[in-house]
């Protein structure tokens, strides 16, 4: 019996599910990246901080919705390699808007091998469950539908 039941977890845990596809997703970006001296979310940081203009690391973790540790640890290899200054809040240095341009055609190819591999059904469902403000779980009632401000 506990066997069928740890089967049922295996197979059907959708966090599991999301949290193996997060890493697949990681590994094409990644991959896309490799030789800029940055990792996908490090550049999802870069481009927070250069939108934002100057900043504080806390805009950046609720923006990218990160917890604390994980943006104090990837602000400071970008502050690190030059990308960032961190003097008078967070703003991008000349390196940084570099790196934005050199990453972004990098960055296009991982956006189109995800969109051929996932196809039309599965980028809309990715679509409606991460576009702000609904992909922020507050900001649903407890229907799943969003909450007007």
């Amino acid at each position: 019996m506990s066997k069928e039941l740890a089967a049922e977890i295996a197979t059907q845990c959708l966090a599991s599910r999301v949290r193996r596809l997060e890493r697949t997703v990681s590994r094409i970006y990644d991959g896309a990246l490799r030789g800029t001296g940055i990792t996908g979310p490090q550049l999802a940081m870069l481009v927070a901080v250069e939108l934002a203009g100057p900043t504080t690391a806390a805009f950046v973790g609720a923006r990218l919705n990160l917890e604390k540790s994980t943006v104090s640890r990837n602000l400071a290899r970008l502050a690190t390699a030059g990308l960032i200054e961190t003097d008078g809040g967070l703003r991008i240095t000349a390196r940084g808007s570099a790196t934005i341009r050199a990453c972004h055609p990098l960055w296009r190819r991982a956006q189109q091998q995800l969109r051929d591999a996932l196809g039309p059904r599965e980028l809309l469902l990715v679509d409606t469950l991460s576009h702000e403000p609904s992909s922020n779980p507050t900001n649903r009632s407890s229907h799943g539908k969003r909450r007007h401000r």
